[in-house]
């Protein structure tokens, strides 16, 4: 049974009010997910909704498992047409973990981010290429310039 949750990073200072910093990670129930991306052709701004979201706890290192897609940007996290690079189902993947299944090497290490890599992505968003699958007129992968990642959590 996979449960709606979401697991979000917080930074918080110690208990002594030092000047040392952690994360921590707090797991919400409950959560869609909004990904808003912009264009870094044209500045135009698109959204991809998805309805559940839930990322697992860190024993199964934050798998990721999205549905409910609409919008007017690709399902760039779950579309079945780029099944090499579907981030739904994955675990998250970093520098000095690497889950992803490319076996050519770590999709961490060419992206340069941690992400939900597949072999490698078509959805990354916060490394040195940033990167949406979304349908467009000169093709399928489209290179953003900004994005947003929000949840609504609870009742929706």
């Amino acid at each position: 049974m996979i449960l709606r949750s979401a697991c979000i990073s917080i930074l918080t200072r110690d208990e002594n009010k030092k000047r040392r910093l952690f994360w921590h990670v707090v797991c919400v129930p409950g959560c869609r997910l909004r990904v808003e991306v912009q264009l870094n052709s044209t500045r135009q701004w698109l959204w991809a909704e998805y309805d559940n979201m839930t990322v697992e706890s860190e024993n199964n290192r934050y798998r990721l498992h999205v549905a409910g897609h609409h919008g007017n940007a690709g399902d760039a996290l779950n579309d079945d047409r780029m099944v090499s690079g579907k981030a739904n189902g994955m675990q998250f993947s970093t520098l000095d973990s690497d889950n992803d299944l490319w076996s050519g090497g770590a999709c961490t290490a060419f992206w340069q981010s941690g992400w939900w890599h597949r072999m490698c992505s078509t959805s990354t968003l916060n490394g040195r290429l940033r990167s949406w699958y979304t349908p467009t007129p000169t093709g399928m992968m489209t290179m953003v310039s900004a994005s947003r990642m929000m949840l609504q959590c609870g009742e929706h």
